[in-house]
């Protein structure tokens, strides 16, 4: 055969060879695209493991300090005021004197009335004596007893009125008023002055009656007054009936003034607590809306899916809220939440300070 005939059959040979090869391989990309084989690329989100901890639950309340006793005095005998005891706004101790009144008479009626009594007291001895020879009878002896028992009850109603001319403290107090001035006429039943007990103080609020059945005798109650000062005390009342207008019940809280607390009805700022549960600490950031307008986050499954957890505020803090309604342990989506929804398979990356920012 021609030498030139076997070099055209040769190139025709491999021409057609590297065209067929050349057309395998661009079908083979495209029988695995219309096929699905190839997968496209996941979107990345920030993720961290956050842990649940212990909380203590609390109810914030707007309240008061109160003192524990406050009473006013009133005369419970007429006379005129001869003496006052220290100035208003002073402390008193348990006896000591506020406000004295004149005796008048009743020194001479007390004298007359114990010699009464002596005169009683010799007619029931004397008919002791003849009873026992049956001079007296039985019904005579026991009159005479009797009227020594009236003289005694009337020396002793003399001897209480005039020792209720002297008006004294009941207790150690504070004289936060006086009503009256020497020379000033009173009778039983006016105001003569106003006292305060300071030793022990009220830590008072009005609780909202879905919050009411949270509160116990013997809680803990905190109060912080506006200029910083703290207290503590217990609750020792809880109202049975709720205000009539706010449907609120009254709370009270008994604790020592231990900061020495002068000036009685300040606001302060109430907190009881109300026991633990377990929460997770985030930002506000984190928090998202489900489209029932319920508070949502979002994290990652172990199959690195997109999960929504709705949750619950427990209360808020400067630096971030309590949640509750995460399981214990959670891997919280952190960045990128805003464009993967639930069930989003995404390449998750854990969030640390030196991670580079999607």
């Amino acid at each position: 055969m021609n030498r030139s005939i076997i070099i055209a059959i040769v190139l025709t040979v491999v021409s057609v060879g590297w065209v067929l090869s050349g057309s395998s391989a661009t079908t083979e990309p495209d029988l695995a695209a219309t096929t699905g084989q190839a997968s496209p690329e996941k979107f990345k989100v920030k993720v961290k493991t956050i842990v649940a901890e212990t909380v203590t639950n609390s109810l914030y309340l707007q309240g008061q300090i109160e003192a524990a006793r406050e009473i006013e005095i009133r005369a419970e005998v007429q006379g005129v005021v001869t003496q006052l005891g220290r100035d208003k706004g002073s402390r008193l101790k348990k006896g000591e004197r506020i406000v004295e009144l004149d005796v008048s008479d009743r020194l001479a009626q007390l004298k007359k009335a114990k010699a009464e009594l002596e005169v009683k007291k010799s007619e029931r001895n004397a008919g002791a004596q003849l009873q026992k020879k049956n001079m007296l009878s039985i019904n005579q002896q026991q009159k005479n007893v009797a009227n020594v028992l009236a003289a005694e009850a009337a020396v002793k109603e003399i001897e209480v009125e005039i020792d209720k001319t002297s008006v004294k403290a009941p207790f150690d107090t504070v004289l936060n008023d006086r009503y009256v001035e020497v020379g000033d006429y009173v009778s039983p039943g006016d105001s003569l002055a106003y006292l305060v007990d300071d030793s022990t103080i009220l830590i008072t609020a009005d609780v909202p009656q879905q919050y009411i059945a949270d509160i116990i005798i013997g809680q803990t109650v905190n109060a912080t007054l506006l200029d910083g000062r703290m207290l503590e005390g217990t609750v020792s009342f809880i109202s049975s009936s709720a205000d009539a207008n706010t449907r609120t019940f009254r709370v009270e809280a008994k604790a020592e003034n231990v900061t020495n607390i002068l000036r009685f009805g300040q606001s302060a700022r109430v907190t009881v607590e109300t026991g633990e549960q377990k929460a997770h600490k985030l930002t506000g950031s984190l928090l998202d809306l489900n489209s029932d307008g319920l508070l949502q986050v979002k994290g990652v499954d172990t199959q690195h899916r997109v999960i929504t957890q709705t949750v619950d505020i427990i209360r808020s803090e400067r630096d971030g809220i309590w949640l509750q309604g995460l399981p214990e342990t959670f891997k919280i989506i952190t960045a990128g939440q805003g464009f993967v929804t639930e069930g989003d398979e995404v390449e998750p990356i854990e969030d640390t300070p030196d991670s580079v920012t999607l």
